[in-house]
């Protein structure tokens, strides 16, 4: 897999948003599987709180019970991604399109002052949403961005909004799955 590395500039760019962001949200789409780049993405939430939520191309790029994994965003997400998403100051989009399955033509992100850091080895996937671009390999870049962001978290609050969040639907999705496996009741 080529691996290429962002703009340094861009990237010194990128980290000061992270760090000054109050409420930022990982999107992780497709390309974080194809860059076999799961395992980076679960340290950068584990060590920074950054929750993620996933596109459906992306799904499986955190586990499902990782405290800061909020499962599928947009039309068919879960309440806290979108919840998540709605709320954030910055999204930082990790391979992924940003279709409008995703971003709900873009009403998904209703913070005024929202702004977006795309990494992407498609120039034009890099661009959307007038992001700050970083044409990379969403593995080399989210090891840079850990490097970068060394002994920075987020908010505890906010990192417990995203492990409640996620709490909440794997307590959901169990009670659902639960009601298919109920004994059935006898007729006659």
């Amino acid at each position: 897999i080529p691996r290429p590395a962002p703009d340094a500039s861009l990237f010194r760019r990128a980290i000061e948003w992270i760090r000054a962001s109050r409420k930022p949200l990982v999107i992780a789409g497709g390309g974080v599987i194809y860059s076999e780049a799961t395992a980076a993405l679960a340290k950068l939430a584990e060590e920074t709180g950054i929750p993620a939520a996933e596109t459906q191309a992306g799904k499986g790029s955190l586990r499902f019970d990782h405290p800061q994994c909020l499962g599928a965003m947009g039309v068919t997400g879960t309440r806290g991604a979108n919840v998540v998403a709605r709320e954030a100051d910055l999204v930082i989009g990790i391979g992924t399109r940003y279709s409008d399955f995703t971003t709900a033509s873009k009403t998904a992100f209703q913070n005024p002052g929202v702004r977006f850091i795309n990494v992407n080895v498609a120039e034009f996937d890099a661009f959307k949403h007038a992001a700050l671009p970083l044409v990379a390999d969403a593995r080399t870049a989210l090891e840079a961005m850990r490097a970068g962001l060394e002994g920075w978290q987020v908010a505890p609050a906010y990192r417990e909004q995203a492990a409640k969040l996620n709490r909440e639907w794997d307590a959901e999705v169990s009670r659902i799955h639960a009601l298919g496996h109920e004994a059935p009741v006898a007729q006659g």
